[in-house]
């Protein structure tokens, strides 16, 4: 199922690593990524496509421990929901 994550994170180069780690570690396909710093430069906003057959709770829910990730969006097809980190 595919899957796009937004997730605003600390304006930091470790953060953007540490996101990818975690999504690589859980064994989740990136499909496409885009990366942008927020209006006020006081952060990143991070746009993930994932593809995966697992449930995408074993990737948000280990995304929202991460002390840099600020907010995580995530939606499905046919489905939406929001985590707030």
């Amino acid at each position: 199922m595919n899957h796009v994550l937004t997730i605003h994170t600390n304006n930091e180069q470790v953060a953007l690593e540490r996101v990818l780690q975690v999504t690589r570690y859980r064994g989740f396909e990136l499909a496409s990524f885009e990366m942008k710093p927020l209006a006020d430069l006081s952060g990143l906003l991070l746009t993930l496509s994932i593809n995966s057959d697992k449930p995408i709770s074993l990737l948000t829910n280990q995304l929202a421990k991460l002390y840099d990730v600020q907010h995580l969006e995530c939606k499905a097809a046919g489905a939406a929901g929001s985590m707030r980190a």
